[in-house]
């Protein structure tokens, strides 16, 4: 549950009309609403910071407010099933919580603090700060503000191109021990797409982090959607690196379209990539054109697979290892399409009509 002094802030009416008047004959002011001054510790004289947003509208900041909030939320294990303590711990953390409260009346069993363990594992900056016999309270260390979004991308994208470039080397004959670490990689996907999803409801709602992050509320939702398409790639090239180590058939053979998918996505997955801070929509097309070429290939392979005299074996081995290379390139080919989004806003302008 959220604390009380929150709910307030969250229950409380949104907007309020108010007249324009004018004073001195040229100088136009709106009054600010008494309980917003009150409530941020303002007083007369004090400054405000009145910004003029892309979209035309002002905001107003109150930069001489001594009052600091944090977003706090308290879980009750005695009403939650065991199965679905991490379920709520997730969800704290993603609804952008600084504390975490955790209480039960019969105390934290072994199972518990596995879970518990398990969760600060899972994302980034919580540490404990607090613990007693019945309650235990986990903080946020880290600043949003100190991990920008396209870092975050960044880094996500390195760790997926990483996995699938060491795939590709096992499939041309390399030692498959190099993809023994593909689980530590898949986590580590996981918390930083736990910690973009995180950032990204910050932004929207708080103005500040939306300037600090370097990205607008807009573009924020659209990273989000591309993150999402990390962790799906992530979670195939996973896949992959499982299927190749727990298989005992025949190797692919060096002419097979499948040899040819990983280079693609790759020269595919740098233009994309750079289109994130760049502008340049005519390489997101010739990306998208490749992946989907890719995509057509590796159907046409997989309905003429089980023709091929290669045995059941064999022949289920390569279309899984097919269709999980598949659903990458789609994977890529929407990050392409939400690109293009992203290059549309951008171009776009507010007229007035």
């Amino acid at each position: 549950m959220l604390c009380p002094n929150i709910m307030a802030l969250s229950g409380r009416a949104k907007s309020e009309v108010r007249r324009i008047q004018i004073t001195g004959g040229s100088t136009y002011i709106v009054s600010l609403p008494k309980k917003w001054v009150t409530e941020h510790g303002l007083a007369a004289k004090d400054q405000v910071r009145v910004e003029w947003r892309p979209s035309g509208n002002l905001r107003v900041i109150p930069e001489a407010s001594s009052i600091i909030r944090r977003r706090e939320i308290e879980i009750n294990l005695n009403d939650i099933p065991g199965d679905f303590i991490l379920d709520h711990l997730i969800g704290a953390y993603l609804s952008g919580a600084q504390l975490i409260r955790i209480r039960s009346k019969d105390g934290f069993d072994r199972t518990n603090r596995k879970i518990f363990r398990s969760f600060i594992q899972t994302t980034r900056g919580i540490e404990i700060t607090t613990e007693t016999e019945k309650t235990i309270e986990m903080l946020s260390l880290l600043n949003p503000s100190e991990m920008p979004l396209y870092s975050s991308i960044n880094r996500m994208y390195l760790l997926i191109s990483s996995q699938i470039r060491d795939i590709n080397e096992v499939l041309k004959g390399a030692n498959p021990s190099i993809l023994e670490d593909a689980e530590e990689r898949e986590k580590e996907i996981d918390a930083l797409r736990f910690l973009m999803e995180r950032q990204v409801g910050l932004i929207l709602e708080s103005s500040r982090l939306e300037d600090s992050m370097g990205t607008n509320r807009w573009e924020a939702s659209e990273l989000s959607r591309i993150v999402r398409t990390f962790e799906r790639m992530g979670d195939h090239s996973f896949r992959i690196s499982n299927l190749i180590m727990e298989f005992e058939g025949d190797n692919l053979p060096n002419d097979s379209v499948l040899m040819s998918i990983i280079p693609m996505w790759q020269s595919s997955m740098k233009l994309l990539i750079s289109n994130l801070r760049k502008n340049k929509v005519a390489e997101v097309h010739d990306a998208k054109k490749h992946l989907n070429s890719a995509i057509w290939a590796m159907e046409d392979y997989e309905s003429n697979l089980w023709d091929d005299k290669v045995g059941r074996v064999n022949a289920l081995y390569r279309y899984r290892l097919s269709e999980s290379l598949r659903r990458i390139c789609a994977y890529a080919s929407d990050m392409a399409e939400i690109l293009i989004n992203i290059h549309n806003h951008r171009s776009s302008v507010e007229v007035n009509m």
